[in-house]
């Protein structure tokens, strides 16, 4: 799941998700942009996000996909 859709399916604000991530609400517009974050905050999405996000989805440059 990327930001946008996750943002969605949770009905949060670019502000509220920032919040949650512990970063600032134009990081988060950045990302939706489509500017990558920084690999230590990849991990930290997915952590924060409960996996919903993961860090290969991120960063596949950095991250390979982990099997299931």
């Amino acid at each position: 799941m990327d930001i946008a859709a996750y943002l969605k399916k949770h009905s949060l604000t670019q502000k509220q998700f920032a919040d949650k991530i512990g970063c600032t609400q134009g990081a988060v517009s950045q990302w939706l942009l489509g500017a990558q974050p920084s690999a230590e905050r990849a991990v930290e999405i997915e952590k924060k996000t409960d996996g919903q996000i993961q860090r290969h989805e991120l960063r596949p440059d950095l991250f390979a996909k982990q099997a299931a």
